[in-house]
């Protein structure tokens, strides 16, 4: 990543950040990570959500539903000739490290 992506996933992760903290939503949200593309036209946005699976999906679509909003607000605030369109993912790393620490104690304990 080139420091001019790196600079602007930064201050998107910030602008995320602060706008999700001002949502109501029905779980706990962290941002895990921003990529952005090296044209600066797109980025993605990496969110964990804590709760069930249905937590989960209820909460994406709560903030996938306030998604032209914070857009527009970017746009608004963001002083670039490029603003990048913003997307978010469910980031489901916390869960697969889970799943696989899992299967290794699974795999020490048959050892034993």
């Amino acid at each position: 990543m080139s420091r001019r992506t790196e600079k602007v996933a930064a201050l998107l992760h910030k602008e995320a950040g602060e706008y999700l903290s001002l949502l109501e939503l029905s779980g706990l949200t962290t941002i895990s990570k921003v990529e952005v593309t090296p044209d600066l036209k797109w980025g993605k946005v990496w969110v964990t959500i804590m709760g069930s699976v249905a937590v989960q999906r209820q909460t994406l679509g709560e903030i996938v539903e306030q998604l032209p909003e914070f857009q527009h607000g970017l746009i608004r605030k963001l002083k670039m000739k490029i603003v990048p369109r913003v997307s978010f993912v469910l980031d489901h790393g916390e869960e697969y490290a889970a799943h696989i620490n899992e299967l290794l104690k699974k795999t020490h304990d048959d050892e034993q």
